[in-house]
């Protein structure tokens, strides 16, 4: 049988055929649900199921296949291309492209079918539009296969094609839309796998029924050179679109769109429009929101109201836009290719945010001084200051090419070549930038900074506009110049005949340009606004230093105005902070703050989020939700996750309730300088602060202080509500304490009974007369009360009949004094229960009572006496090889010899066998593992100590997390689930978090605040310690000596003060440039910090007074981030972001090693046991990786954070360490700085002198 074959010629476009852009395409890609082709070269998809059968060629199919090579097939998939596959080879194959296509290294193959309404209507309407006999045709489902940016064999990624193949139909009817990108055709052949047998033949266009008679090509394209132009050309006068009938054909042939004229020869003739184009047929070339509007000469289209562009593409004002294209060229002779370029602009005030990735370091120092290849972006969406004046999109519509030429003022010329090619179906704008030339190499570690500048642009011919302009940079403090030229090109509508600016201005403040060297990603940052301008003249040379701080000088011809900038109000001259929050755009779930030109959406706690769309985070158990202070936990008993309280708390997992122990249960409660003691009026055990000391037995302070400020007439007494010493003026004195004035006695009190008192009110400001104890009355008058009648008697006394007063009194019990009414417990004056080595002296904390004191010399509870040894500290008789430390076993300092040394710490000698030979050295519970040069032994996991001897840690021990808003407790064994969030602070930002193992608290910084906060162990309780910092990123506390240290970041210096945030004195404050970790050695006295500077990064230590400051580490170091340090085995740990290694040395910088090079991006690091825990940014988790050589692994991290993580920290025991500043602070008046060897320095605050500071306190007590 002869084979029929149907023709249908190409259509030729007369005049201008604007080709199809990405609006016109049918949305695709993943997020619309697409599958994706595997990238490779000859794959097809498996076998696609249709939810509605197709027909081609009368024939009902339930199923295709989608081929790499630009086909669609049934029966079977054709993935291998040969240049023998022909339309008409018996294959059963729909083809918009059928050449030998290879996605190995670019483009992707994407397909779906769907019922969405939206595109069923535009699919049966462009249907009904251009087919006779189908005015009722309803589409049920589609099929769409997009072809994006695709290459050709061999691995191609210059030359790119994008087409679409979109199968209309009903289950009746089957129609076949081709689409091709306007610029989207760019090859039609492949390299040919072939060449030797037969070349590649040009890309086919057409249908195969596969049956050998009937077989349809595109005449004039396919298989021909002219296949280049499918994009240009159409069938249904939209260059780069083809429709046709494939289904119901009757046994005849592919049909045409019936609504356009056919010759006799069936060639499809696009008629040029004779007379003057009017917005009748050119209405349809605008945009949904535009409007057409005639001239004389022909028609334009104009962007509505709120939205502005060309009037061909029109965007809503205010909404931010994405940029994303390729980077390619060659730099100084380096050439390069496939660099990602993605931008970010917010419309609303013209800030652009250009970022391009995958540098390669040796292209990177190139890039960065070409500092105008992101400028482009600021003419595009600049804010307009005039109402003539017009950013690049209003002008361009996004579709334009530029060309622009820098010459630098050291010989170096380069040339940058742009194409914007407008909108993808994403809404997104791609483009496509060339490189070629030289340009001044920046040396690696330079910093590069960009000041304001401006650039005038002239419009020289229709849709041609030109600048010439000078640029400045900085590069390490040297500025550097160039000379630039640039051409814009585009399309115009040349109708319009309102009038043009002539000359627009450009000008570009707030830039920025940095190099991300662990991500390889160099960023461009510039606020670009827009004017006209007249003249060459700038008015605002003398007009900007009249505008006000947070405005804008605009030139308006020879004149300016000053306007004030985005998110301010005011003249000008004088511009206010808008508070953005008064109208709340915030999410109704999230709380709004007011910043300076600006504000921020943050979600409430419970709900995740931009800010701007909050969700309730789901936290479930089961069926249940916990208490914030509970965790869920499976029960394997009844088989299911139920919801258990927290330690400290009691419940049924659901409400839980905070649980009280008294010290006697739980003595660690107490203040280091308190004691437990019963306390016989509340018939309860409390925590009360020990000689010397005030306060609630919680916290104890030295109230010397407090009281060395008393005015003479009065003195310092104890208030039993707040628990601390106050001055008090003397009976007859008025005043706060420190001052006090006589009170004259006014007459009213001569008139008191005998058995009253005349005292002063406070409350009224007068004197009054009230009986005294046991009486009552008006105080005019008072008569004896009896303790029958009234219950006056304390809770320590009995109401009994004292034969002598012929009455009933208030009698102490045994064992207490008093008058009966008040009663307290005897002490050793009355028991007579001291050692004989010690005294009973008064007791500070009560009146009238006396306590047993050992005697000097001795040490002990007063009842029970020790003679004291003096102690290193005191008298330093070490070996040289020793240090002096704190033994807790006879509770003093003892010598000790140091690591590699054998002795009774008053001689040393050198250690003759480490472990590798004698592995009997290391506890039973260690390994013997290689530190650099020696082997140490090394505690095995859930295990901690020297290695001589390991303790075995508690189940208890956890990790604190700092993300941002957030601190989350972290389970290190997380077989009863990750942990859980203790606290959520949406104002802040919390970067460095630490512990104190004493009692429990939790310490962090906050870098939006600059503070130093505290809460409970539990999340609660929040105090603000130190404020007025600027970026706290590094914090320890030292428990021993009850001190905190910090680095500030952007001060550049190193703090310290007491734990409570009082005696803040200044340690660092030069050589420092990015201060970040910081770690303390209480035991040892000496401080480790990292100082984040690119140029000479490096890891410090000095003692913890500040003194012998030195550097620990420098060499092989590029950005070290976080620091952690194991008392233990005396480790000091690091991150080091730019290397992606975590490192650790000992304290004497012996035995570097590493424990893992693949560390992305340290940022936190804590130590623990035998194992080192930090966050990473790129992970974005908790990782660990232990001393004995286990892999690294991840932690899951608790629900109720997100963000970066930054800081971490373990919490568990204290260490059984001690320091000269651990028992009375040292005997210091203010700070007590721990200094190696058991040695200690006195400091003193900076806001207080040396003279006050070393003054002899003199404390006042009532006898």
């Amino acid at each position: 049988m002869e084979a029929r074959v149907l023709v249908l010629l190409g259509a030729v476009c007369v005049g201008v055929c604007q080709g199809l852009s990405y609006d016109l395409f049918y949305s695709y890609g993943q997020q619309f649900g697409d599958e994706v082709l595997d990238r490779a070269d000859d794959v097809s998809s498996d076998e696609i199921v249709l939810d509605v059968p197709v027909l081609f060629y009368d024939q009902r199919y339930s199923s295709l296949f989608v081929n790499n090579n630009g086909h669609l097939s049934f029966d079977f998939e054709v993935p291998v291309y040969q240049p023998t596959l022909r339309l008409g080879s018996d294959y059963k194959l729909i083809a918009a492209f059928l050449a030998d296509v290879d996605t190995t290294e670019a483009g992707s193959v994407y397909y779906r079918q769907t019922n969405d309404e939206n595109l069923l209507q535009r699919a049966s309407s462009d249907i009904k539009g251009h087919f006779q006999g189908m005015e009722d045709f309803m589409a049920t489902n589609l099929f769409i296969a997009t072809w994006e940016d695709v290459g050709y064999f061999s691995a191609n990624k210059t030359k790119l094609n994008t087409f679409q193949i979109v199968l209309v139909t009903n289950a009746s009817e089957t129609f076949a839309i081709f689409n091709y990108l306007d610029g989207g055709v760019n090859w039609i052949t492949s390299d040919g796998k072939f060449q030797n047998v037969a070349p590649d033949p040009p890309a086919q266009v057409g249908f195969d029924a596969g049956d050998s008679t009937r077989v349809f090509r595109l005449r004039d394209y396919s298989g021909t050179s002219k296949a280049a132009e499918l994009a240009s050309a159409s069938n249904v006068k939209v260059g780069g679109q083809w429709m046709f009938n494939i289904g119901r054909l009757n046994g005849g042939d592919i049909q045409q769109p019936s609504s356009l004229p056919v010759d006799n020869t069936g060639v499809v003739i696009f008629e040029p429009t004779l007379g003057v184009e009017t917005c009748t047929e050119g209405a349809k070339q605008c945009h949904l929101n535009a409007q057409c509007v005639d001239y004389s000469t022909g028609f334009c289209c104009k962007c509505l109201d709120n939205y502005y562009g060309n009037g061909r593409s029109c965007l809503e004002k205010g909404v931010p836009q994405r940029l994303n294209g390729k980077v390619y060229g060659e730099l100084n002779g380096y050439s390069f290719e496939n660099h990602d370029m993605h931008v970010y602009i917010v419309t609303s005030d013209g800030r652009a945010y250009t970022a391009i990735s995958r540098i390669n370091p040796e292209v990177e120092g190139n890039l960065r001084s070409l500092v105008s290849i992101g400028g482009i972006m600021g003419w595009l969406f600049a804010q307009p200051q005039h109402p003539d004046a017009k950013n690049g999109y209003m002008l361009s519509g996004g579709v334009f090419n530029r060309t622009a030429i820098i010459t630098y003022s050291t010989g170096e010329q380069v040339q940058i070549i742009q194409k914007f090619f407008g909108h993808d179906t994403q809404g997104h704008m791609r483009l496509e930038t060339q490189v070629q030339g030289s340009v001044p190499q920046v040396p690696a570690n330079s910093t590069i900074t960009l000041g304001d500048y401006m650039e005038e642009y002239q419009r020289v011919a229709p849709g041609t506009w030109q600048s010439k302009s000078t640029g400045r940079y900085i590069m390490n403090g040297v500025t550097r110049q160039y000379q630039m030229e640039q051409i814009i090109m585009f399309e115009e509508c040349s109708h319009d005949t309102d009038p043009r600016p002539g000359v627009l201005r450009m000008m570009a403040s707030r830039n920025y340009l940095s190099y991300e060297e662990t991500q390889n990603i160099i960023r461009y940052i510039m606020t670009a606004k827009v004017g006209v301008s007249t003249s060459g003249l700038d008015p605002c040379v003398d007009g900007a230093a009249r505008c006000h701080q947070y405005a804008e000088c605009i030139p308006e011809g020879n004149n300016y105005r000053c306007q004030c900038r985005t998110g301010f109000i005011g003249d000008g001259t004088d511009c206010q902070d808008v508070d953005e929050c008064t109208d709340y755009p915030c999410d109704v779930n999230a709380d709004c703050y007011n910043l300076p030109g600006s504000f921020e959406c943050t979600c409430k706690f419970g709900f995740t989020g931009t800010g701007l769309v909050c969700q309730r985070e789901v936290r479930l158990c089961g069926d249940d939700v916990c208490h914030p202070n509970a965790r869920c936990v499976f029960n394997s008993d009844i088989g299911r996750p139920m919801c258990e309280c927290n330690s400290g708390y009691y419940g049924d997992g659901k409400n839980c309730s905070t649980l009280a122990f008294e010290c006697n249960e739980a003595p660690e409660v107490c203040h280091p300088d308190a004691e437990c003691v019963y306390d016989y009026t509340e018939q309860r055990y409390r925590c009360e602060c020990g000689e010397g000391f005030s306060g609630d037995g919680l916290v104890c302070q030295a109230y010397r202080d407090q009281c060395d400020r008393c005015h003479d007439d009065a003195t310092c007494v104890f208030n039993v509500n707040t628990f601390t010493h106050v001055c008090q003026c003397k009976p007859g004195f008025t005043g706060d304490g420190r001052y006090c004035s006589q009170i004259e006695v006014p007459s009213v009190c001569r008139l008191c009974s005998e058995n009253a008192e005349c005292l002063f009110d406070v409350s009224t400001q007068e004197f009054t007369c009230q009986c005294r104890s046991s009486y009552q009355g008006d105080g005019f008058n008072c008569t004896q009360v009896d303790c029958r009648d009234r219950p006056i008697c304390d809770a320590n006394a009995d109401c009994l009949y004292d034969p002598f007063e012929l009455r009933y009194l208030c009698l102490c019990r045994n064992g207490f004094t008093g008058i009966g009414q008040t009663c307290e417990p005897e002490g050793c004056e009355v028991l007579n229960d001291c050692d004989v080595n010690a005294q009973c002296l008064p007791d500070p904390r009560y009146t009238n009572r006396y306590a047993c004191r050992c005697n000097q010399g001795y040490r002990g509870d007063g009842k029970t006496c020790e003679r004291e040894e003096i102690s290193c500290n005191q008298i330093n008789n070490c070996s040289p090889f020793a240090e002096c430390l704190y033994n807790l076993s006879v509770d003093s300092y003892r010598c000790r010899c140091r690591p590699g040394y054998d002795g009774d710490g008053i001689s040393c000698i050198p250690s003759g066998d480490n472990c590798q030979r004698n592995p009997s050295a290391c506890d039973s519970n260690a390994n013997c593992v290689s530190n650099g040069e020696i082997y140490v032994c090394v505690c095995n996991a859930g295990f901690r100590g020297d290695g001589k001897i390991c303790y075995r840690t508690s189940s208890e021990d956890y990790l604190l997390l700092s993300q941002g808003k957030t601190i989350t407790r972290i389970n290190m064994d997380q077989t009863d689930g990750p942990g859980e969030l203790l606290l959520y602070q949406p104002d802040q930002l919390i970067v460095a978090v630490d512990s104190d193992c004493a009692d429990g608290s939790i310490y962090y910084t906050d870098v939006v605040k600059g503070s130093i906060n505290r809460v409970a162990g539990n999340g609660t309780n929040l105090n603000s310690l130190i404020t007025g910092l600027k970026s706290p990123e590094g914090l320890s506390i030292d428990w021993v000596s009850r001190n905190m240290y910090w680095t500030d970041s952007e001060m550049d210096c190193i703090e310290v003060s007491r734990l409570n945030g009082t005696s803040r004195k200044r340690l660092f404050e030069k050589q420092l440039v990015n201060p970040r970790a910081i770690v303390v050695s209480p035991q040892r006295g000496r401080m480790y910090w990292t100082d984040w500077n690119r140029g000479a990064p490096k890891i410090e230590v000095a003692d913890m007074d500040g003194t012998n400051r030195k550097v620990f580490v420098e060499s092989n170091l590029r950005l070290p981030n976080g620091l952690t340090l194991d008392l233990y085995s005396s480790q000091v740990c690091w991150g080091d972001a730019g290397t992606g290694k975590v490192e650790c040395m000992r304290e004497d910088g012996v035995g570097r090693v590493t424990l893992t090079d693949s560390a992305p991006y340290p940022f936190g690091l804590s130590y623990h046991g035998n194992t080192v825990f930090w966050t990473d940014w790129s992970e974005n988790t908790v990782m660990e990786i232990t001393r004995g050589g286990r892999p690294k692994s991840s932690l899951e991290i608790p629900v109720g954070g997100n963000g970066r993580l930054y800081g971490l920290t373990s919490v568990s025991e204290c260490p059984r360490i001690n320091n000269a500043c651990s028992l009375n602070n040292g005997g210091c008046r203010f700070l007590c700085l721990p200094t190696p060897n058991g040695g200690r320095t006195c400091s003193c605050p900076d806001d207080i002198s040396e003279e006050k500071c070393n003054e002899i306190s003199v404390i006042r007590r009532r006898k």
